[in-house]
């Protein structure tokens, strides 16, 4: 009689490919169950701000909030949140009035969010500082 011997089977690599993949699909249901509001960003929504007619134009099929936010030199920043339909943006001359309005443009800031989300200031996980992002439903940027 040969002398086989037998291995025993390992787990592999395909086991901890699986587990990862496993993890990255529990950690994005459980955001969608319970944050979603953390998915809410549409900023591919947005059209071009220069050169375009309407500026900021909403190129989704749906309807977006979407905020376009004025920093000036002298800290009296103006910001602005609008519900755009599809094919909807901000409206030219109100944007000039507000230009008109600074005490010199420093910077253009604009951030998109899927209805019912608003645009606002959100805590980040990680840092605890504060950034752009979508509030849930129901709360509004102070």
């Amino acid at each position: 009689m040969p002398n086989v011997q037998k291995h025993a089977k390992q787990p592999g690599c395909l086991w901890a490919i699986g587990a990862f993949f496993g993890l990255l699909i529990i950690g994005y249901i459980s955001t969608l169950i319970f944050q979603p509001h953390r998915l809410g960003q549409v900023n591919h929504c947005l059209g071009p701000i220069m050169n375009a007619e309407p500026p900021l134009q909403n190129t989704c099929i749906f309807p977006i909030n979407a905020e376009l936010c004025l920093y000036s030199k002298t800290a009296d920043d103006i910001c602005k949140t609008r519900r755009l339909e599809p094919d909807e943006g901000f409206d030219r001359t109100g944007i000039e009035a507000d230009l008109a309005r600074l005490g010199g443009l420093l910077r253009v800031g604009t951030y998109a969010c899927k209805l019912p989300y608003m645009p606002g200031m959100v805590e980040d996980m990680n840092t605890k500082r504060m950034k752009q992002g979508c509030l849930p439903e129901g709360e509004t940027r102070e």
